[in-house]
């Protein structure tokens, strides 16, 4: 009876067992986590390059290479999003964000570092989509401008706030408080645009202007960034899942002010245009700069960990190699390349992602290793 190798997807950590459970249900001793037992792939039995999953595997391991993050490992987008369609009670849902204040911060001995299964982020967005179609029902029905502002801004905040409840969710450490979150939503996003608009001079005087649209990613990237300065002295908020979340809060706060005004300056000539422009805009931005700002907040929380902002961790090799990334990304996404069924947006969109899944693997990881130490200091203590 041969033996073969499995991967958790809870913890990753790789097991050994009888080749008559393959399809069966396995229990890590680990983490307790119950899953289906599906083989690692032999490297010996299986050429690389013949199927559709190594050519995957192959393309998401030079896109994290390239960018110095962790290769996903063991993860499982089906069980990740396992208790979306589950059913939760309005309490629950209610006591899911009273987390993140002094009194309600887990430690980390009660901190669950498996892998976050959100639900949350789709019961808002469905909540959110509601509030955006009745308000587009009731303009068509009425035609009343006073339901403008409440249509523009309905519909420029539904995705990225569903898109950020995502970011709380996979937050494993429940150390951000709501407040903090919605703080930095609003005072982020208005910082990020003014700073961004500064920018936007200082690339105007380097007669940048060759570049067209694809400038933004030279002015708004950094402006973003810059905008999270306001959070990044709290000892507290030092982990990498915490820059995930703070650049997630700075992106929505700049994503629907900037949809919002797109919006009203295209409904000031056809209000068809201005609600194509919302639907357009919301079902993109979770792939533009929530998902960018996310990532650059994740590669300063990478180098600057505990301690505060120094203008020197922007020049550490970690924070550029990451940080280029979003740039990178954000300059092309406004270049004239275009492809069919918005194909330019959906491939820069998974990249994004992947490096997304691929820092939330590594904020996990960080917590393991603090939680273990916890655990040895602990049991040092009972001993004495």
């Amino acid at each position: 009876m041969g033996i073969l190798k499995f991967r958790c997807p809870n913890c990753s950590q790789v097991l050994q067992a009888v080749e008559t459970l393959t399809g069966g249900p396995v229990q890590c001793p680990s983490c307790n986590h119950t899953f289906t037992a599906i083989p690692l792939a032999d490297p010996m039995k299986s050429s690389p390059g013949t199927s559709a999953h190594s050519i995957a595997s192959g393309l998401t391991g030079s896109l994290t290479s390239l960018t110095g993050v962790e290769k996903l490992e063991g993860f499982s987008l089906k069980e990740l999003f396992s208790e979306v369609l589950r059913k939760h009670s309005g309490e629950e849902l209610e006591e899911y964000f009273t987390v993140g204040t002094p009194g309600t911060t887990p430690t980390i001995l009660q901190t669950d570092t498996s892998w976050p299964k959100p639900w949350v982020f789709f019961r808002t967005f469905i909540g959110a989509l509601i509030v955006y179609v009745l308000f587009l029902w009731a303009w068509n029905e009425f035609g009343n401008v006073n339901l403008v502002p409440g249509l523009i801004m309905a519909g420029s905040f539904a995705v990225p706030v569903s898109t950020l409840i995502f970011f709380v969710e996979v937050n494993a450490r429940r150390n951000v408080s709501l407040y903090q979150v919605i703080r930095l939503v609003f005072l982020g996003g208005i910082l990020s645009l003014i700073l961004s608009l500064i920018l936007f001079e200082v690339t105007n005087s380097m007669k940048l202007g060759w570049l067209g649209a694809s400038v933004a990613g030279l002015a708004e990237e950094p402006g973003k960034l810059l905008a999270l300065l306001t959070v990044t002295g709290i000892p507290k908020y030092k982990y990498k899942l915490n820059g995930l979340l703070f650049g997630a809060a700075v992106g929505t706060g700049f994503a629907a002010f900037e949809s919002a005004g797109y919006a009203l300056r295209a409904g000031l000539y056809d209000t068809g245009q201005m609600t194509d422009m919302i639907l357009e805009r919301g079902m993109l931005s979770p792939f533009a700069h929530i998902a960018w700002t996310a990532i650059a907040g994740c590669a300063l929380w990478r180098v600057k960990g505990a301690a505060g902002f120094s203008a020197s961790l922007l020049q550490d090799s970690r924070f550029l190699k990451l940080f280029a990334l979003p740039v990178v990304l954000h300059m092309l996404w406004n270049s004239p390349l275009e492809l069919p069924f918005f194909g330019k947006y959906i491939i820069l969109g998974l990249i994004a992602w992947i490096v997304i899944l691929g820092l939330i693997q590594e904020g996990l990881r960080e917590l393991r290793t603090e939680k273990a130490e916890a655990e040895e200091k602990a049991a040092k203590t009972a001993e004495i």
